[in-house]
């Protein structure tokens, strides 16, 4: 009875483990007649394909993923025609109104021909219209001539298409680009000194709110010349801007006639120098004072010195104004100035470089001074006693306006021709564990972590010294999901596609 039942037994686990033997050879025979995927870019479109081992007179499923580049998010919508042509000009073709999920597309195509074909897909639709050419299409008379292919280790990394198209996830090519060393320093945002104004009360007089109902508000643009506050003059102001226009009229008219007499050889060259510089003393106090003061029906006004933005009223309607009193502050940011901090041990690439960039914290995006119609305008003479740095000074066009005076800047100081250098955007470098790393994307759902080194850093683009290769493609947003996904695959975003 035992014994039966252990033979019973051994036949039941032969049995078994033969079965699992046969499903196991089953699957190590479908693995090595696996497949083929393609990925390859258009300006417009990425198509990420893959199909089965293609036998003649057997159906064969693609599944073709289309991504728009301009978003890197999945193609919803187009009609797609697959045109297959072999060496002898036989042709198959089929259409796909639309696609059967959000990107991708499922053609079942039977051949009727072995040989080597060439693909051409055409996307019509108003999201994207492409044409993508796959070459090398092979198609094989029986199964028996399918090469077996070795099982081999893989490192790289599954990301699939439907996990990206749910997260901003974008790669570029890894290119040369120009670039220029740079030295890192602080810097502060400056007036210009003839864009800054502050408008001083020449007069002492009362602001009377019946004269000033359109009163100017803190953020008002006004031209040079505009009425800025209209001040009732008390009887000594009046009597000292007359004390003002009268002295300068008597200046000038004994300077044209001290003129006369020393062409008539009456008075000395002494007498004359005498004459002309108390002219021209009374000339410029009479002028300032009437540059920024207009009489009106409503007593005196006064008026903006340079066109430009109010950025302080230091005064209330009703008030007692004195003569001297600092009345607004007026600003022009159109042209500012960039004062940079050198360091006392680069003084030499302060001397010698003639362009910068730099970022303002709050403000996304570089600036750099040669694409703001700006210019380097000079190095000071002598050192910052306070922190041993040489101010090296810019000047540049605000580009909307958007950069304030005071802000604070990270300088890069250019040093040095710019030269061709691999580089990829600073986007792309993650910093894990004290290494610069980037994600490869080697094929559409396949990625692989590169360590680099790298060099300088220019207009948001990093140098690589070591770890990439020219045309390789990296991502340079998602990159974080990506290295999420090859530290724990349950971690990604989303899950597999069903085929």
């Amino acid at each position: 009875m035992f014994r039966i039942t252990y033979i019973i037994l051994f036949a039941v686990a032969l049995t078994f483990f033969g079965a699992c033997s046969n499903e196991h050879e089953h699957e190590a025979e479908v693995h090595e007649h696996s497949g083929t995927s393609v990925t390859q870019y258009t300006d417009s479109t990425e198509i990420f394909m893959e199909y089965p081992a293609l036998v003649v007179n057997q159906d064969a499923k693609f599944l073709v993923h289309l991504t728009d580049l301009k978003n890197f998010k999945a193609v919803t919508q187009g009609i797609l025609t697959v045109e297959l042509t072999n060496g002898r000009g036989t042709k198959l073709s089929l259409t796909e109104d639309k696609p059967v999920r959000d990107g991708i597309y499922t053609p079942v195509i039977k051949f009727t021909e072995p040989g080597n074909y060439t693909m051409n897909i055409t996307l019509k639709g108003k999201q994207v219209s492409d044409n993508i050419v796959v070459n090398d299409v092979t198609v094989y008379s029986d199964e028996n001539e399918i090469p077996h292919e070795v099982e081999t280790a893989s490192s790289s990394i599954s990301f699939l298409k439907e996990q990206q198209w749910k997260i901003d996830f974008a790669n570029e090519p890894v290119v040369k680009r120009k670039m220029q060393q740079s030295i890192l320093v602080t810097g502060e945002i400056k007036a210009k000194p003839e864009y800054f104004s502050k408008v001083v009360s020449p007069i002492a007089g009362i602001v009377l709110n019946k004269n000033n109902s359109n009163l100017k508000s803190i953020g008002t643009f006004v031209k040079r010349g505009e009425v800025l506050l209209n001040i009732s003059p008390s009887a000594d102001a009046s009597a000292n801007i007359q004390k003002y226009k009268s002295d300068y009229l008597l200046s000038k008219s004994e300077y044209e006639r001290a003129k006369n007499l020393f062409e008539k050889k009456a008075v000395s060259q002494k007498r004359l120098d005498e004459a002309k510089f108390d002219f021209e003393s009374k000339q410029v106090g009479y002028n300032s004072l009437t540059d920024q003061i207009k009489i009106t029906e409503n007593g005196y006004s006064i008026v903006a010195p340079i066109d430009g933005y109010i950025e302080m009223i230091n005064f209330n309607l009703g008030d007692q104004i004195n003569s001297g009193q600092e009345l607004f502050t007026v600003i022009n940011p159109n042209r500012l100035f960039l004062k940079a901090n050198v360091p006392s041990t680069q003084i030499e690439a302060a001397v010698n470089s003639n362009n910068a960039s730099f970022f303002m914290e709050g403000i996304n995006g570089e600036f750099r001074i040669s694409d703001l119609n700006g210019k380097k305008l000079s190095v000071a003479a002598g050192l910052d006693a306070a922190n041993r740095t040489i101010p090296v000074y810019f000047e540049f066009t605000n580009p909307q306006n958007k950069i304030k005076i005071g802000m604070y800047a990270e300088v890069y100081i250019k040093v040095g021709e710019e030269k061709e250098y691999i580089a990829i955007p600073e986007s792309a470098v993650i910093d894990e564990d004290g290494l610069h790393t980037a994600y490869v994307q080697a094929e559409g759902e396949a990625f692989e972590k590169r360590i680099l080194k790298t060099g300088i850093t220019d207009r948001g683009y990093v140098q690589i010294l070591d770890g990439l290769n020219e045309g390789e493609r990296v991502v340079t947003h998602g990159a974080y999901q990506v290295r999420l996904a090859a530290l724990s695959p349950e971690s990604a975003i989303g899950q597999g596609h069903v085929h």
